[in-house]
């Protein structure tokens, strides 16, 4: 099922997305500000991951792509939920950097927090950000998220030390 928006359609993930999923996840800004991927990745291994999707009540993975030319991804976005019975979930996204300053992220995160809010009935959802990434710090309060705590000196995934901020957001404060 497509979700639409007034810029974007956050579409299903097709096979022919793969290059951009690649794109995103070797990309160095993006890395930098995202805090990166673990492993260096294959097309095989992102095939593999590929053939594991399943869209659930846990997790929402939608390509985000332009009204205008849905085909072509400008990048990809996720709610994932912990559990079958949560309540609460996190969302997730990376943008390629032409697509960046655009307003197709704030289009698409409004998307799927209310798709999140209305038809799941997720009651909060939230955000994990690098102190230094401003850009998806600011995009997050545009939408309405606020800070809910920074987690100074946590241990990053992909090696060193990082800040990393919690915005969050509660279903009974959205106005979208």
């Amino acid at each position: 099922m497509n979700l639409s928006g007034e810029k974007v359609i956050l579409r299903t993930i097709e096979e022919q997305d793969q290059e951009l999923l690649l794109n995103l996840i070797r990309d160095q800004e993006t890395i930098r500000i995202t805090g990166g991927y673990p492993h260096p990745a294959s097309y095989g291994h992102q095939m593999d991951w590929f053939g594991s999707l399943s869209d659930s009540t846990r997790s929402v993975r939608r390509i985000i792509a332009d009204k205008e030319s849905v085909q072509k991804g400008l990048g990809v976005i996720v709610l994932a939920s912990p559990d079958l019975k949560s309540t609460t979930a996190e969302i997730f996204i990376k943008l390629l950097k032409d697509a960046r300053g655009k307003g197709y992220g704030q289009d698409a995160v409004n998307v799927l927090v209310s798709y999140g809010f209305r038809e799941l009935g997720i009651h909060y959802i939230r955000s994990s950000i690098l102190e230094s990434n401003l850009a998806s710090r600011r995009l997050f309060e545009k939408c309405g998220f606020t800070l809910a705590e920074d987690g100074k000196g946590e241990a990053g995934k992909y090696g060193g030390d990082r800040n990393v901020w919690y915005y969050g957001i509660k279903a009974d404060l959205y106005e979208k």
